[in-house]
């Protein structure tokens, strides 16, 4: 079919896709060449759609039967269809789109491998096609909410459209005013006040739960963070969604808010926002919050990822696979990360490899591991003072 612009075959996981080839000639930014295309397809977000894969053929491994997909805003198809060629017990996906080139491309990539009994296509706005599936017998096992910029306009719609114990998951991409950039921004699309600093994508993620939590709730329903992650300048969060007031309060009394001085880099987490100076430089601390302060991932959950991606062939040595092992060991180690080299540096020391960093602090006898946000990032039981001590001494 001739969709009236050119395209070329790319392959992504076990699928091929037909994408809007992108003329770059022109000499412009691939970013600009991707946003100006009549339908949008990113391969960075590979990643994104890898550890879709995973999470929902974990998901399906734990209910056990078919599943239903909502995909509400599809672009060229390629996360919806890559689900059902990629997780076994698919049914049907439902994937909508705005935009009339979308739906055909999307749909041309359905036959082309060989899934358009499995797939719907709805030419609808992502809300709409969401609240029309709100009724028993209508609802998803999973909602896949990826916009461009914030999700927090989808939230209501996709919990609507999502049945009891099943999955939903978010995209944000609007990273300056969740890291502190636009806090008045992040306040009203949020709920809640970021944190510049070293571990701003951590705040990042815990507001975005945060609102999830909230929203949920107020439906007498509880949504925990299953996974989670930050990358390639968006954060992705993956919640599992379980009806029952008790379920939801449990979560409520997760919520708080993190202070953090700028200064001495000292933090805590708190179930108030009042404000107060440090006791450690007396300098006045920042405040973030409220937010989620609970596990941001589940190790069950993530554990059963990895085995999922040993299954399958072309996720072997993948970007997605190295970012579900760090997340699995960040598991139960205290809010926030520090940077190794703002550790020298406030300690008036020499910066050293992350290994040298890592070795001190378990000789002294703290837990440590690597963080997925940062190259020089881990995350420790240990206090700043402690690792002031530790990495200078």
């Amino acid at each position: 079919m001739n969709q009236g612009f050119p395209t070329e075959e790319v392959k992504e996981g076990a699928a091929r896709i037909l994408v809007p080839r992108l003329d770059k000639s022109t000499g412009e930014p691939v970013q600009r060449l991707q946003s100006q295309a009549p339908v949008f397809y990113n391969p960075v977000q590979k990643t994104n759609r890898d550890t879709a894969v995973l999470a929902l053929r974990v998901h399906q491994s734990n209910v056990k039967r078919p599943l239903r997909v909502c995909e509400p805003m599809c672009g060229s198809g390629v996360r919806g269809i890559r689900l059902a060629l990629e997780v076994p017990e698919v049914e049907r996906v439902v994937m909508g789109d705005l935009s009339p080139s979308a739906i055909a491309l999307a749909g041309e990539n359905a036959k082309l491998n060989e899934v358009i009994g499995k797939v719907n296509l709805r030419l609808l706005d992502a809300n709409l096609l969401m609240s029309l599936h709100g009724y028993p017998g209508g609802r998803f096992d999973y909602v896949d909410i990826d916009p461009y910029g914030s999700p927090s306009t989808f939230i209501d719609s996709g919990l609507i459209a999502t049945r009891n114990h099943g999955l939903i998951a978010l995209t944000a991409t609007d990273m300056a005013p969740l890291c502190g950039v636009n806090p008045k921004a992040c306040l009203r699309k949020y709920g809640g006040k970021p944190l510049q600093g070293e571990f701003c994508h951590e705040v990042a993620l815990r507001l975005l739960a945060g609102l999830l939590v909230r929203q949920t709730a107020i439906q007498e329903t509880a949504a925990t963070p299953v996974f989670s992650y930050y990358a390639d300048h968006y954060i992705r969060l993956y919640a599992r969604v379980d009806k029952g007031a008790k379920r939801a309060d449990a979560l409520l009394e997760q919520m708080g808010f993190i202070k953090f001085c700028p200064e001495c880099l000292h933090r805590f987490t708190s179930m108030d926002n009042k404000p107060e100076n440090c006791i450690l430089c007396g300098s006045q601390m920042r405040v973030g919050g409220p937010l989620w302060l609970g596990e941001l991932a589940e190790e069950g959950f993530v554990s059963g990822m990895l085995e999922e991606s040993y299954k399958l062939d072309h996720f072997a040595g993948s970007k997605a696979v190295n970012l579900v092992e760090s997340v699995r060991d960040e598991i139960g180690f205290p809010v926030s990360f520090f940077i190794i080299d703002n550790i020298c540096s406030i300690a008036k020391i020499k910066s050293m490899s992350t290994e040298e960093a890592i070795k001190r602090i378990k000789s002294a006898g703290f837990r440590v591991t690597m963080a997925h946000y940062d190259d020089r990032a881990i995350k420790t039981d240990a206090s700043v003072k402690e690792l002031e001590k530790v990495l200078g001494g």
